[in-house]
């Protein structure tokens, strides 16, 4: 037995001595040897640029430290790694398509290009940077020429340039290439998945990722011709997104291509990205003409309230101008008669007091109608910038629904409360909007015509916080329409002046301000109830 394990032993001696032998050598070679990569097909007057780039690249794969022992392969200072042509292209679509089967796939395969080519441009640009940073070279076309060298040691494919192309950091940059030996469309082939689409997609992406960080200039790739569909082979026109359908039309006679044949793919870097940037700002557009059409809501039953609320000053206000004159009447009587001595002492109790029942009407309806003020001021705040307030919840709703009276008095609405001793802390702004947005639902949508609709309010405590209900006997909601009637913008009176927003509202300042719930219960013909049920609010800002 110990004479067997003494041969293992030595067998792997050997086999290690071997093994360091071939490592030797190999780093004595180089991991790519003494050969140099070729460009093709080099623009003129560039082939000097071009030939110091290639000695530039070769230099830098060739000092390299190769060790699969310690799975170590670096060049340049950083680790790099071998990965699998395949499974980098025609293995990554095949899962996209899979799991995306239920999109189709046309869509599951514009989604696996998307992402490949985002993955590979992003690897292209940075390639570039460090390369461009570890060998101190600067000029951009001096940074261009270096990418063909670089895209050929590392496994990627051949470039051969076209003399059509025009390489310069400006809008009419335009590069015309092929990639004779491209790794994406040679996966295809030996597979044997022939494609009616172009298939280069890294390729591409890479490409334009390089370019784009040498001249500082967003580009993009387009892959024509492929070998995978049985072209000679694969063919691309690089340019700014922007100019990209001209060059097609001007080197390869292709009208500009819709998205939607699926025949070219006209990549973009980070689409995704845009899209979800013009999504947001859509969004955000919504969201602030919501607002708008919030407050012009708010202040069309403002507006409606102060034609309502002016009658009902002036009535106060008129009763106080007439004791006013009576107290004014008074007083000039007494002026002149205490002045010419003929005002008897009786005369003088008479106007005195004819004086005080006056100036005690005039101070009744100057106060009448600071209520009125005030009540109006009740439903016209701002709820989203008021501060929680301890107060008579019965009392502010009383009030509140005093000061919608001409809304009530116009829609023939007979409204009572009830409830009694329920204070505490809460946004009396959010309750009295509550409450205006309900009365004029019900004004515009549940009254019975031909008859008083009654509404009551009923306000208790409940738990911890409150309970406001509010019912109608008015005509009730279909079940079609109390299912959507919280949505923004629905409304049952398109085309009448509805905005769709007033119980969109209540729900709104229901869920965020006051943090409460929202019930409702409802049949034709039987009048519509609103619960409401919110905690007391605790000392702080706005939702606290």
């Amino acid at each position: 037995m110990a004479d067997e394990a003494d041969l293992r032993v030595e067998r792997l001696e050997a086999e290690v001595a071997t093994l360091r032998e071939e490592l030797a050598r190999a780093r004595k070679e180089r991991f790519f040897g003494a050969r140099e990569a070729k460009a093709f097909g080099v623009p003129e007057g560039l082939a000097d640029t071009f030939a110091e780039a290639s000695r530039r690249v070769t230099r830098f794969f060739a000092d390299g430290d190769v060790d699969p022992a310690e799975a170590r392969l670096r060049f340049g200072g950083e680790r790099y790694v071998l990965v699998r042509a395949s499974a980098f292209s025609i293995d990554f679509l095949d899962t996209i398509a899979q799991l995306y089967a239920d999109r189709g796939q046309k869509e599951a395969m514009a989604i696996g290009r998307s992402f490949l080519f985002d993955v590979a441009h992003t690897i292209g640009r940075n390639d570039a940077k460090r390369f461009h940073e570890l060998m101190n070279v600067v000029d951009p076309l001096e940074r261009l020429s270096d990418g063909p060298f670089h895209f050929a040691y590392t496994g990627w494919g051949i470039v051969r340039l076209d003399p059509r192309s025009n390489p310069v950091p400006t809008d009419d940059y335009c590069l015309v290439y092929d990639h004779p030996s491209s790794f994406e469309a040679s996966s295809h082939l030996e597979a044997g998945r022939a494609s009616d689409t172009p298939v280069c997609i890294l390729g591409a992406a890479y490409s334009s990722g390089w370019c784009e960080q040498s001249f500082g200039i967003d580009l993009t790739a387009v892959e024509v011709e492929c070998r995978a569909k049985g072209d000679a082979t694969c063919s691309f026109v690089m340019a700014p997104p922007g100019r990209i359908h001209e060059r097609l039309g001007e080197h390869f006679g292709i009208a500009v291509p819709s998205r939607a044949d699926g025949n070219l793919d006209i990549p973009t870097y980070f689409e995704r990205k845009r899209i979800e940037e013009e999504l947001h700002e859509s969004l955000e557009r919504l969201r602030r003409a919501q607002v708008e059409l919030v407050e012009r809501e708010r202040l069309a039953t403002v507006g409606l309230l102060v034609s309502g609320v002016a009658h009902d000053i002036n009535t106060p206000l008129g009763v106080a101008v007439t004791a006013a004159s009576v107290v004014h009447g008074g007083l000039e009587e007494l002026r002149e008669g205490l002045t010419a001595g003929k005002l008897g002492r009786a005369r003088v109790a008479e106007i005195l007091e004819s004086m005080t029942e006056a100036d005690a009407m005039v101070r009744r309806n100057l106060e009448r109608a600071a209520d009125l003020v005030l009540d109006f001021k009740r439903v016209s705040v701002d709820h989203t910038t008021e501060e929680a307030r301890t107060l008579d919840l019965v009392d502010h709703v009383r009030r509140t629904l005093a000061s919608l009276a001409p809304i009530a008095k116009r829609a023939t609405l007979d409204v009572s409360v009830t409830g009694a001793n329920v204070k505490g802390r809460t946004y009396p702004g959010a309750i009295a909007q509550i409450l205006t947005n309900l009365l004029t639902n019900t004004a515009e949508h549940g009254r019975v015509e031909g008859r008083a609709t009654a509404v009551r309010v009923h306000v208790a405590e409940s738990g911890e916080g409150f309970s406001l209900a509010y019912e109608d006997d008015g005509r009730g909601i279909t079940k079609d329409v109390a299912a959507k009637m919280f949505q923004p913008f629905f409304t049952t009176r398109r085309g009448l002046g509805g905005t769709g927003l007033g119980l969109h509202v209540v729900a709104t300042l229901v869920r965020d301000v006051l943090r409460g719930t929202l019930d409702v219960k409802t049949e034709p013909g039987e009048g519509t109830r609103f619960t409401l049920v919110f905690p007391r609010t605790p000392s702080g800002g706005l939702g606290a």
